[in-house]
């Protein structure tokens, strides 16, 4: 209420009233029009305009026009008459102004005369008052975080009355300007750490509604002030009256326990308990959460959150540049900006302007406090709730700090990951694209302290509008907006963080940048599949796939990282040209392979260069291009991050258990979709390697059955290799280790010299055919879009890009469906 109070105060303190320059002597007439009176007093009933002027006669018979901001002298005075054309000097209002006070007695412009020429000093008051908002949300929202929410809000509580009094009290305008932005600082300060102390006393089930009643009170304090400017008219003791409002509160508040989550985040966690035991024998719970059992998830080792960072408990500090993280990010975070911005610019024109809008402003404002608490308490908790439009707040420390981010705005929606899981423990309410919503609790299977809220398709098939008949038009279409800005932003996971899955997400936000995208592993780099592959772009022939569409794959694939490797980027992705030869003990049926035309300078060998591999009868060369895995997955993971895209360390059991949190899901899980989804075409084919330092090999050979070969990268060059049909085990065979290495050096005999030897083994996804295809999973009538893009077995590398622009596509089928379906689309 005193956040009210303090915000709106200037409404009635710093009016301006009718006024005219003051008397430059003593008065015996007055004319005003056709009406004449013997005080400026009787005038001001006919006073209609800015525009007007009166005539006065004074007691030495001068006759003298006086306007607003300036008077003037009539150089002829035969009588007294309203209009007259003759010659007048003009002077300036060097004897003050009279002001009008049937209505106001006092306010501060006209204790300090701010009008005319110092009009602009009134209109100072208030963008000075809302300056000092700015700054202290920040300043204290940020001291709350690190000293705790009891001790601001009594601090600030503390200084509202205090800042309060003092304003009634300044000496000058400038003091009084001073004062004001101080008060201004508390309050916003107040009204920030409240709101989020609120809310982290409260439950899920009824935090949006404590929340919206928050800006109830606030309501109740504007109408405190229509009450008050009408029964007091003199600003100082107006602003006295306002101000003692708060000592009920000041008096009290110090007895406020601190909230658990803050006293957990600094590790206070006696304090924690005692508060969660107060609040048990509050709400008769006999067995309260024991903080020990929290704590205990936080002292294990937490799983990286893939984040950026291999540690979810770091302490890195946070500010608001953070918000500009990405573009991505930067553009909700403007979007928001501007949609508060904009509601709460009307919310204040109108508010302040009150006074103006005619009839009794005492009314007009008292009515617009009652209509906003009416609208809060009956349909606004609802429509935030529905919509997802919720406070911004995590309830977990090590987050962004809860008070930055209600500096911020209200934001669409939050959550925070799991520090033993990487699931989601809290989630602010999300909307489909079919716009229902409603809140389900789905347990993870882990130690999380809290489980994941998350929005699923509501069952009574309840839609947003038509429960809101009384809002009108303009706020309909303000949510219906609303609602569209979210839709535009579809939710994509793509599960697997191999090659494959990397690029294809990365495919994903090129090819559709409103896309919010997420992804999903068990296995990042240097632990996956793709870590071990040699990353050589001679493609793998798939009997099931038609050979112009396994063309097409390579080629843009191909493209794409020769773009690389002639750019900047080329060392840190670990792309880069390789020439050599691939040979045949025998003449192949097919002398040109149908990728020959997308390496450079494919032909036979010439004699001279078979002399070098005396038991092979026939051979090709030509260059292409070699990639050293770990590094490429790494300078993908940074392309997604800067591209906003969230990566998360999460296993994942069913596709079915993220309908509730995406639009769309896609499977890029390797091996894994053999369980996953059920393949039974899907079969492992081992594959073990060696990675040698051995700097003065150049040129990759490549035994034409592909059982043997030799690829130098920027780093090492890579023996292998086996292919071993239907072989799970991940262990490396001493014997196999061995037999490669004998073989690669019957090659080139040199690598007996190379040092540094490591066995490397993966499992390739292999299939007749890669799963490259759409499909829609549905219970319960709910339904999710799903992409396969897997399979793709020795040839992976090779195909890469030019499967992940495929999936991408096929994902926006998925959105067009998704919207073609909609009813907002029809909206």
């Amino acid at each position: 209420m005193s956040c009210g109070i303090h915000y709106l105060a200037s409404v009635f303190m710093a009016v301006t009233p009718n006024f005219v320059c003051g008397f430059p002597g003593n008065v015996s007439n007055i004319l005003f029009h056709n009406s004449s009176a013997s005080s400026i007093q009787d005038i001001w009933t006919l006073w209609t305009s800015t525009e007007n002027y009166v005539v006065v006669q004074l007691e030495n018979g001068e006759i003298w026009e006086i306007n607003q901001c300036s008077r003037s002298k009539r150089e002829v005075s035969l009588d007294l008459a309203y209009e007259y054309k003759g010659n007048k000097s003009v002077f300036s209002c060097s004897d003050g102004f009279l002001y009008d006070d049937t209505k106001w007695k006092s306010t501060v412009v006209t204790q300090w005369d701010l009008v005319c020429d110092r009009e602009w000093l009134a209109k100072l008051i208030q963008p000075t008052f809302m300056l000092g908002v700015l700054i202290g949300a920040v300043i204290f929202g940020d001291i709350a975080d690190r000293l705790g929410r009891q001790r601001v809000i009594w601090f600030t509580s503390a200084g509202q009355f205090v800042f309060g009094i003092a304003v009634a009290f300044t000496f000058d305008y400038y003091s009084f300007v001073t004062v004001r932005f101080l008060l201004a600082m508390v309050s916003s300060g107040y009204l920030v750490v409240a709101f989020v102390y609120v809310t982290e006393f409260v439950g899920i089930k009824a935090r949006t509604w404590a929340s919206m009643h928050v800006h109830a009170f606030f309501a109740m304090g504007i109408m405190i002030v229509a009450l008050v400017g009408f029964l007091v008219r003199t600003w100082w003791v107006y602003q006295i009256f306002l101000s003692i409002a708060t000592v009920p509160f000041v008096l009290c508040c110090w007895m406020l326990p601190e909230t658990p989550f803050w006293l957990l985040s600094e590790e206070r966690y006696e304090d924690a308990q005692k508060v969660i035991n107060t609040m048990a024998r509050w709400n008769k719970v006999n067995t309260p959460c024991k903080v020990s059992e929290l704590c205990s998830v936080q002292q294990e080792d937490p799983v990286s959150g893939r984040t950026g960072e291999n540690d979810m408990s770091s302490t890195k500090k946070h500010n608001i540049l953070d918000l500009f993280c990405n573009w991505q990010i930067a553009r909700r975070t403007i979007t928001v900006w501007l949609i508060w911005f904009t509601g709460s610019l009307g919310y204040y024109v109108f508010s302040l302007s009150s006074v103006s809008l005619g009839g009794n402003e005492y009314l007009n404002l008292f009515l617009i406090g009652l209509q906003y608490i009416n609208y809060f308490s009956k349909y606004g908790w609802k429509i935030f709730n529905r919509c997802g439009i919720w406070p911004y707040i995590s309830l977990h420390s090590r987050t962004v700090p809860n008070n930055c981010k209600i500096t911020c705005c209200w934001k669409w929606k939050h959550d925070v990951p799991c520090r033993k899981c990487g699931c989601s423990f809290l989630c602010i309410s999300e909307k489909r694209l079919d716009f229902h919503a409603t809140w389900q609790l789905k347990k993870k299977g882990c130690a999380c302290p809290w489980t994941a809220g998350r929005l699923a398709g509501c069952a009574e098939n309840h839609t947003l509008f038509p429960q809101l008949p009384v809002l009108s038009e303009k706020v309909r279409f303000f949510f219906l907006c609303l609602c569209i800005l979210e839709m535009a932003a579809p939710k994509v996971a793509v599960v697997g963080a191999g090659v494959i899955g990397l690029s294809t997400a990365l495919c994903i936000v090129e090819a559709c940048p409103s896309c919010s995208v997420t992804v999903l592993s068990d296995q990042f780099s240097p632990n996956t599949t793709s870590d071990v592959a040699a990353g050589m772009l001679i493609p793998h022939t798939y009997p099931g796939t038609p050979i112009h569409m396994q063309k097409q794959w390579f080629k843009e694939t191909f493209t794409y990282l020769f773009a690389i490797s002639n750019s900047a980027e080329a060392s840190e992705a670990g792309i880069h040209l390789v020439s050599g030869w691939q040979i045949f003990r025998s003449t192949p049926k097919e002398e040109l392979p149908f990728w020959s035309d997308a390496v450079l300078g494919f032909r036979p060998m010439s004699e001279a260069e078979l002399q070098k591999f005396p038991q092979y009868r026939f051979g090709q060369a030509f260059t292409t291009l070699k990639c050293d895995c770990p590094p490429y997955l790494l300078w993908l993971e940074k392309r997604l991050k800067a591209a906003g895209v969230q990566t998360y360390n999460r296993k994942v059991s069913d596709l079915w258990e993220l309908h509730s949190e995406y639009d769309i899901v896609v499977n890029c899980t390797g091996i894994g979709a053999h369980q996953l989804v059920g393949d039974k075409k899907l079969f492992p084919v081992r594959g073990q390697v060696l990675k040698v330092y051995a700097p003065w090999v150049k040129n990759f050979i490549r035994d034409g059955d592909g059982l043997t070969y030799i690829y130098p990268g920027i780093h090492g060059v890579t023996l292998g290799g086996t292919r071993e049909k239907e072989s799970w085990s991940l262990s490396p065979n001493p014997d196999t280790t061995k037999d490669i290495f004998d073989r690669c050096c019957s090659l080139e005999p040199s690598l007996r010299e190379a040092q540094d030897i490591k066995v490397k083994v993966g499992l390739r996804p292999s299939r007749q055919s890669v799963r490259l295809q759409r499909e829609v999973l549905s219970q319960g009538g709910v339904k999710l879009p799903v992409v396969h893009n897997y399979g793709h077995g020795a040839g992976g590398f090779s195909v890469h890009r030019g499967t992940a622009k495929e999936a991408a596509r096929l994902v926006g089928e998925c959105i067009a469906a998704l919207r073609g379906s909609s009813p907002g689309a029809k909206l």
